[in-house]
């Protein structure tokens, strides 16, 4: 029943009394039904059912992607409370969000002028369960696509906010949306395991949010198929970026008989998404809306999966062990209350698939090293190791008669 109903059909009970004990006047404050007081009701009922507050803080707000996402998550049920930080102003960010009828609370943690004080940064991140981390500046990407340019400057961001993150919200599960994650994931970890964070947590609560690449995957092989997205689900490992996402179309489901042909087409335009959207605009923008929905949808499932929903599987890139000769790698997880509940490994690969794998290998090991020497110095070793190399095809493979039908697509790693 809607709250106003109930609300009338109380009254009505209430009168109807007494108007049996013979009470002729009741004297009872108003209550306005506004779209304020409903609102605080609801939020009321759900922090009784719910003892423990839903806190999401999304950093780095102001941009396109972070915007975004902040409008999708406003719009989730789930979450309690929302909190925006950047270091421009976010006043006309939430002052908007806040007109939208849902019952997430939305806080500004920046001053009214932009100021940025540690004051702004504790009250965005203390208590947060998720912090989703955005960082992009569309004036510098116009003007440089040297992904060495781009990990330095975010680097420098995100070693900003580390030591906050670590000493506000220790136990909060960090999700990246910035890129280049192939090298900021291992940062962010060498910086908490220097500020004294064990490898479990490490291993279960930090992730790079790929999602961008299972979402275009699911999209692009329902048009193939003639089916609706939303019934599609192809797994994407790897890393995230062209030259190391790799989509799992044999895994594909529902699965289809697709030919090498789609395969390789579906494969490429996976991989070179992000370059057509910016040729689209014209090299002024880039994916930011997709971006921002794809990391959405990551968001609410850590949200179902810490309020203790069975089932949640997502693919993210995380400290693992899955791929020995190295220690970060995307793939399809189980989510928990802790965060990784479970590595769920590879799937079964085609031989085309492996090929793709073992040309993304070496590309990933750079990008990670990459990221440890910025948080360890040049001369610095991780400690972070994986058990003795395999073949990482061995036993992957799928039965010959599908490896025979799409191991002759064109490969693509650019």
């Amino acid at each position: 029943m809607h709250l106003l109903e109930h609300c009338i059909v109380i009254t009505k009970r209430v009168l109807k009394e007494s108007r049996r004990m013979g009470i002729r006047r009741i004297n009872v404050k108003p209550l306005i039904f506004s779209s304020k007081n409903i609102q605080e009701t609801k939020s009321h009922h759900t922090a009784a059912v719910n003892s423990k507050c839903m806190k999401v803080t999304v950093l780095g707000a102001a941009g396109p992607t972070g915007t975004a996402l902040s409008l999708l998550l406003k719009q989730s049920s789930l979450i309690d409370e929302l909190a925006v930080y950047d270091r421009s102003s976010m006043a006309g960010l939430v002052l908007e969000l806040s007109h939208i009828d849902t019952r997430c609370k939305v806080n500004s943690c920046t001053g009214a002028a932009g100021i940025v004080s540690e004051a702004n940064l504790k009250e965005a991140l203390q208590d947060a369960k998720i912090v989703m981390i955005t960082s992009e500046d569309e004036a510098f990407k116009k003007i440089t696509k040297n992904q060495e340019e781009l990990l330095k400057r975010n680097a420098n961001v995100i070693s900003e906010l580390v030591p906050s993150l670590m000493r506000y919200c220790p136990r909060a599960m960090i999700a990246l949306v910035s890129r280049p994650m192939n090298s900021l994931i291992p940062l962010i970890s060498e910086m908490y395991k220097k500020g004294g964070f064990d490898e479990d947590t490490v291993q279960t609560h930090l992730f790079g949010v790929t999602s961008l690449d299972c979402v275009r995957a699911n999209k692009f092989a329902a048009e193939i198929l003639g089916i609706g997205p939303e019934c599609v689900l192809v797994p994407v490992i790897g890393g995230s970026c062209p030259k190391t996402c790799i989509p799992l179309f044999s895994q594909m489901k529902p699965s289809s008989e697709l030919t090498n042909e789609e395969i390789g087409k579906l494969t490429y335009s996976v991989k070179m998404a992000e370059e057509e959207v910016a040729k689209e605009y014209g090299r002024k923008g880039s994916s930011s809306l997709a971006m921002a929905f794809a990391a959405a949808r990551f968001c609410i499932s850590l949200c179902k999966a810490l309020r203790d929903q069975r089932g949640v599987v997502e693919c993210a890139y995380v400290r693992s062990c899955v791929i020995p000769e190295v220690t970060y790698f995307a793939a399809p997880l189980e989510l928990g209350p802790n965060g990784v509940q479970k590595h769920l490994g590879i799937p079964a690969l085609s031989d085309y698939e492996c090929k793709m794998l073992t040309a993304t290998i070496p590309v990933l090991k750079v990008a990670i090293r990459m990221g440890q020497t910025l948080a360890l110095g040049p001369k610095g070793i991780s400690t972070e190791t994986c058990p003795v190399p395999e073949d990482p095809c061995v036993n992957r493979k799928v039965s010959s008669s599908t490896s025979d039908r799409i191991s002759r697509g064109p490969i693509s790693t650019a």
